[in-house]
């Protein structure tokens, strides 16, 4: 699959799902489901600055508790949920990227050994 850097997260993940069929582990998560939204407001706590910012849920694996997640419009990043408040520091985990195409990128190298 060759990832371009006008493709949306939703088009690159729908264009994998196609590709690998049930080797595919990540789903969309519809718009109107705030569940992992509120799931990470609750890990992440108040006081953390990221709770203010507009947050949106993009899609979930379902082999392990990753969500990706696009933060203020531009910031993406992967979200390992703990499913508890009161984390210790550092908690959760998250890995961001610069782009789409690079969080794509991880996804992708996560099913597949072969490059872009």
């Amino acid at each position: 699959m060759k990832i371009s850097n006008d493709m949306t997260m939703e088009k690159i993940i729908n264009a994998l799902a196609e590709e690998y069929g049930e080797d595919f582990n990540w789903y969309l998560i519809p718009e109107t489901n705030n569940y992992y939204i509120t799931e990470l407001k609750k890990e992440l706590g108040a006081d953390n600055p990221l709770f203010q910012n507009s947050i949106r849920a993009i899609a979930k694996c379902e082999s392990n508790d990753d969500v990706l997640y696009v933060l203020n419009d531009d910031m993406l990043r992967i979200y390992h949920l703990t499913y508890s408040a009161n984390n210790s520091e550092g908690y959760p985990k998250y890995k961001e990227f610069s782009s789409v195409k690079a969080a794509a990128e991880y996804i992708h190298k996560g099913i597949s050994k072969n490059p872009f």
